[in-house]
């Protein structure tokens, strides 16, 4: 009997010491480690890596260019623990949480300092506890995916109805509908052929922000460039929830301190970023025009209802529609 429970005295130990062993954070990210212009995304889980190490025995393994998947593949394997973190943005999400495309209201936000007060607002908090509840997900905090978007052309985009005729590339129907409501025809083409179908006539135009724009060299091919700002690009942080609560509290406590650094970082170093790209836009030989109050007010009249309607008919809970109106307001 003594060895009986000498040896479960063991094994119990055994595993309080296999508990105690330091956790891996493994995260799967989209671009390539060193691609310039970029660091607000690969710079922000950087960040995020070495406070976290600094400052427990956890490590964080950042696996890069792809190499686990696609982004929605990726954000499946977070949601079964097989890796713990990804980079899945506000579109990748909208498939497992359709509710979070409210975000995506056409001239929602006048300021990027306004998306984030609504972001880390009540708002914010309470679609992040919604969404942990609903996809087994923890959003940390949300970071900035390059900002705003702005539409290109080969012609100058002064109103909704210099979009009439234009083909342009945009991906889900809640870009698409407030395309078509000005005139324009919406193409879903993959954005590994963006250049391509700009530089073939298969599209007139597209929307992104001005870094991914000058990513793929966009300004070769697109010669006016208006800065709509139509919707704000985002990315929620996000865990998998039941590996972080399994921590202790000590250790999701770094985990919570880190996020917060990385996030700030990212804001930060996206706004810097858009300066400049929007400098190598126009050193390149793009017209950018800015938009007058009246003019976005012209889009916003056009962009935004059509948006609004489609999203009443299409999200599992309208009532955010609503709540994120009034936290603007």
């Amino acid at each position: 009997m003594h060895i009986l429970r000498s040896s479960a005295l063991a094994a119990a130990l055994a595993l309080l010491a296999a508990a105690a062993q330091a956790q891996e954070i493994k995260v799967g990210l989209a671009l390539p480690e060193n691609l310039p212009g970029f660091d607000f995304v690969n710079g922000m889980y950087k960040l995020f890596r070495d406070e976290v190490e600094a400052n427990s025995d956890m490590t964080v393994d950042l696996v890069f260019g792809g190499a686990l998947g696609a982004p929605n593949e990726r954000l499946a394997q977070m949601r079964r623990g097989v890796i713990q973190m990804s980079d899945a943005a506000d579109g990748n999400f909208a498939t497992i949480y359709p509710d979070i495309q409210v975000i995506q209201i056409p001239f929602l936000f006048d300021s990027e300092a306004e998306a984030w007060a609504v972001l880390d607002g009540p708002f914010g908090q309470a679609m992040a506890e919604d969404i942990r509840a609903r996809t087994g997900i923890r959003v940390l905090g949300w970071w900035e995916s390059g900002g705003f978007k702005h539409f290109s052309a080969n012609r100058a985009i002064a109103s909704p109805a210099d979009m009439a005729g234009l083909k342009i590339r945009v991906l889900g129907p809640l870009a698409t509908i407030p395309v078509e409501a000005m005139g324009a025809s919406a193409a879903p083409v993959p954005f590994n052929e963006l250049y391509t179908s700009l530089r073939t006539g298969v599209v007139d135009g597209q929307d992104n922000s001005v870094a991914t724009f000058n990513l793929v060299k966009l300004y070769e091919v697109q010669s006016h460039m208006a800065l709509t700002g139509h919707v704000y690009a985002f990315g929620p942080l996000g865990i998998n929830d039941t590996f972080f609560a399994a921590l202790p509290a000590d250790r999701q406590q770094v985990i919570l301190d880190a996020a917060a650094t990385a996030i700030a970082f990212n804001r930060a170093t996206s706004r810097a970023t858009e300066a400049e790209a929007l400098a190598l836009a126009r050193a390149s030989g793009v017209t950018v025009a800015e938009l007058a109050p009246e003019a976005k007010a012209a889009f916003r009249a056009v962009m935004q209802p059509a948006a609004i309607d489609w999203l009443r008919a299409n999200i599992d809970t309208p009532a955010q529609i609503d709540a994120i109106l009034a936290a603007v307001e």
